[in-house]
């Protein structure tokens, strides 16, 4: 098996028999084959080259001379190349700004139109071109440096190039022609005349919705919905949203130019005037060249109502006419800030309140009587009410002059108004009038209780604060109030009241006339607002005078008519000649002087029913009881003869009564 097997394998290193190539080793033959064209081709191809370089040689050696020449002229037209390019580049600004004049012809065909006619398309057309000049005046300058310079380098390197000069020389002499004008010259005067025409608009949207406001006679009638209500005034005293859209974009526009201070001015004049004519609705013509010679030359009744007239103009003006010229002028000139606004509102304002003021002081200066307090303190009293809104309609520091004539005026107001409460004591002492013989109240008296009366429930917060006002500035004086000044007139008062008593001969009216005019002042002080300034012990002492004088009367004025019934001298006995002489002759004198005394006091007055029959009471209960204790006692001694009795004792103790029970009323 091992025989068989060995002779059976061959060597490796046998031939083997001859085979077909496979496919991979004919594709690297038929490689093999190309590459040996190849250098074949390379090796014949060498052959060439080398006699092409050699005749390239020839040519280059026979070139050299003609590059040589020709090497100016090809760095010359680089040169020139380079310069054209240079000069391109500068002419770019000096174009781009010559072409923005031709932006600003086409606008100028919009700006010659009338803004009315389409006004965002005309402030359109002004802001393309506030914004083309705004590049002219930016660019022209670098464009005509970039010009000089090139013009100045193309001289210099004697450049043969005129074209180029040419229109570099052009380009420059139009832009230093336009600048030499400054931005007039920029837009040929474009932008003035349409600033004028937004300035001409602005003052006619002023004129044509301009109307007056018509206003209240008072601020009552305004408060009660009639017959102005709040949303019509604040309608009135605005324009249309589209007016005053326009409005603030034509001031806002107008800004930093001539027209800008044009168009304030006619929007002060023009509401100035509409102003003017709404305050002519209200007549104030008392207003005018008013002074405190004047005032005092008025009839009071008339003096009078105008001040209440005055205080209700006043209070409409403030609060409706002038809140709303504020509002108003801040809508329209919103977006320049408010210094600008409050001067507008100032300077239409300041005719009417300058006006009103005037009034005021003159009244406030003129002559002081008691009678013109009420009115005083009805003008602090409406002013003190406008302080506040003269504060907010008339704040910023362009409005200070107005608000200090306000002021200032409220100052007056207090002091006269003060000085002439102070002054009521004063002018008591000074009243002359004389006094009445039927013993009635004093007309001064009656006058100065009502007065104090009607002062104190027309405007009693007023006088408190003007007192107190005033004491301050007098150094804090607590001590001088309304209270205090009450006590002091009514003292006064008192004290006047005596001092004409003595004017009277008879002592018993005297004290009639006492006893009424204190019982006058008492009972008027306690039963109405003037008791809760006075303490309980004036009025118990002005009471205690009305005893005292009540019980003076009637010892002054009955006491000689009872002494004729007195006992002295009679007996017990109607048998003695001598006692019934004696009554004889005191009912004689009784009789007289009861009819005497009757005769005059039926003359005089108690008007105060309370006091009258009380007083009847007194002296009835002082006479008629005593009458008839004396002819209880001695009547008895007429009875012997009957005739006596019919003369001596002419009154019963009823008749007495029932005359004096008619007296003081005046009727006798």
């Amino acid at each position: 098996m091992g025989a068989e097997s060995a002779g059976t394998t061959a060597a490796p290193w046998a031939l083997r028999p001859a085979q077909p190539p496979s496919e991979g080793f004919a594709k690297l033959l038929a490689a093999r084959s190309a590459l040996c064209q190849s250098l074949e081709k390379s090796r014949a191809l060498g052959k060439l080259l080398d006699q092409s370089d050699k005749r390239l040689q020839t040519v280059q050696e026979r070139l050299s001379p003609v590059r040589r020449a020709l090497a100016p002229l090809e760095e010359q037209s680089k040169h020139t190349e380079g310069l054209a390019q240079r000069i391109d580049k500068t002419l770019e600004p000096a174009m781009s700004v010559l072409s923005m004049f031709d932006v600003v012809s086409k606008i100028r065909v919009r700006l010659l139109r009338d803004p009315k006619d389409d006004f965002d398309v005309y402030m359109g057309a002004v802001m393309q071109l506030e914004d083309a000049v705004d590049y002219l005046k930016q660019h022209s300058v670098v464009a005509v440096q970039w010009l000089q310079e090139a013009v100045a380098y193309l001289n210099e390197t004697g450049s043969t190039d005129t074209v180029r000069i040419r229109r570099l020389n052009e380009s420059l002499a139009t832009l230093k022609s336009q600048q030499a004008g400054g931005a007039h010259q920029l837009d040929g005067g474009l932008f003035v005349t349409a600033l004028g025409k937004l300035e001409k608009e602005f003052k006619r949207l002023l004129h044509e919705h301009s109307h007056p406001i018509d206003l209240p006679d008072n601020m009552e009638s305004q408060e009660g919905g009639t017959p102005t209500s709040s949303t019509e005034l604040d309608y009135s005293f605005s324009y249309p949203p589209d007016v005053l859209e326009k409005l603030q974009s034509i001031i806002g526009k107008l800004v930093g130019h001539p027209n800008y201070q044009r168009c304030i001015d006619a929007y002060q004049e023009t509401r100035r005037a509409l102003c003017d004519e709404s305050m002519q609705a209200l007549d104030l013509s008392y207003l005018d060249d008013i002074t405190p010679t004047s005032v005092n030359e008025i009839p009071w009744d008339e003096l009078q109502n105008l001040i209440h007239i005055w205080t209700q103009h006043l209070e409409v003006t403030v609060k409706m006419l002038y809140a709303g010229e504020r509002r108003l002028a801040r809508q329209v000139f919103k977006y320049l800030g408010e210094p600008v606004w409050v001067e507008c509102l100032c300077k239409l304002a300041e005719p009417g309140i300058t006006a009103f003021v005037q009034f005021g002081e003159s009244v406030a200066a003129s002559h002081r009587s008691p009678e013109k307090l009420c009115k005083l303190l009805e003008m602090f009293d409406s002013m003190e009410k406008c302080d506040h809104s003269v504060s907010l309609v008339f704040d910023g520091p362009a409005c200070a002059e107005l608000r200090s004539l306000y002021r200032e005026l409220l100052k007056q107001v207090v002091y006269a108004a003060g000085k002439t409460f102070w002054d009521i004591d004063d002018w008591i002492k000074a009243q002359k009038d004389s006094v009445s013989q039927d013993g009635k109240v004093m007309q001064l008296c009656s006058w100065v209780v009502n007065y104090l009366k009607y002062v104190l429930a027309l405007v009693p917060e007023a006088l408190s604060k003007v007192l107190l006002i005033a004491g301050s500035w007098e150094g804090g004086d607590k001590e001088k109030g309304l209270a205090q000044g009450i006590t002091q007139i009514l003292e006064t008062l008192e004290g006047l009241v005596e001092t004409r008593a003595t004017e009277f001969q008879d002592p018993a009216l005297r004290h009639i006339f006492l006893m009424n005019n204190m019982y006058y002042i008492r009972n008027r002080v306690k039963n109405s607002d003037l008791g809760q300034y006075l303490g309980e012990d004036l009025m118990s002492e002005v009471g205690r005078k009305v005893s005292q004088n009540a019980l003076k009367y009637q010892r002054e004025g009955w006491q000689p008519v009872l002494q004729h019934l007195n006992r002295e001298g009679l007996t017990g006995s109607s048998s003695s000649k001598h006692s019934r002489d004696l009554v004889r002759q005191r009912l004689r004198a009784f009789n007289g002087s009861f009819d005497a005394t009757i005769e005059i006091q039926s003359k005089w007055i108690i008007p105060e029913q309370n006091l009258r029959d009380g007083t009847i009471a007194a002296i009835t209960q002082m006479v008629v009881p005593a009458y008839r204790s004396f002819l209880g006692q001695f009547g008895s001694f007429l009875e012997t003869r009957l005739r006596d009795s019919d003369k001596y004792i002419k009154y019963s103790p009823e008749m007495l009564e029932t005359i004096l029970g008619d007296l003081f009323t005046g009727s006798g």
